[in-house]
């Protein structure tokens, strides 16, 4: 049985796909987009992804969840992580099922918390209380987050040369 180009496009295609996915978890997008580039054949790809996503070799939402409690965890921003999910081809709907799940445990203030605590306590203490503000909102924290983890940790480790008096 002779299989025409389009089967042995799709073959290929579904094989690269497998490869990959052997490697680690893809989003949909992120996989079609590396099929897709590596085998320039857009119809081959799509097929191939749509095979996997049948399979439930390929899930974005839990993708999408799994990668953004990693991210949590090394202390990013609800904006550092919709951007990267988004950067690796999962939909806007998705992203925010998936945050909005996420920080209903963790509240971004709390993470804001575990940063300072463990990267900016030094800043703080020394008056540089801008300085962390401004680092933490290239993070991509909202300022009301910021406040009200600066306030918590400005409560939980007074100023020394307050208790001076």
């Amino acid at each position: 049985m002779l299989f025409g180009p389009e089967d042995q496009a799709y073959r290929r295609a579904l094989d690269k796909a497998m490869e990959y996915l052997s490697l680690r978890d893809h989003s949909s997008g992120e996989l079609y987009d590396k099929v897709r580039q590596k085998l320039e054949d857009d119809q081959a790809a799509a097929a191939a992804v749509a095979r996997c996503v049948e399979l439930g070799l390929v899930n974005d939402e839990a993708f999408a969840r799994h990668r953004a409690k990693y991210l949590l965890a090394r202390h990013k921003s609800p904006a550092q992580i919709r951007a990267h999910l988004a950067e690796k081809g999962v939909d806007r709907q998705t992203v925010s099922l998936v945050l909005e799940e996420l920080f209903s445990e963790e509240s971004p203030a709390e993470t804001v918390y575990q940063l300072l605590c463990r990267s900016y306590g030094r800043k703080l203490a020394a008056g540089k209380k801008q300085n962390v503000i401004a680092a933490m909102a290239r993070r991509g924290f909202s300022l009301g987050d910021v406040k009200e983890a600066i306030a918590r940790w400005e409560e939980e480790n007074p100023r020394e040369d307050e208790d001076d008096f």
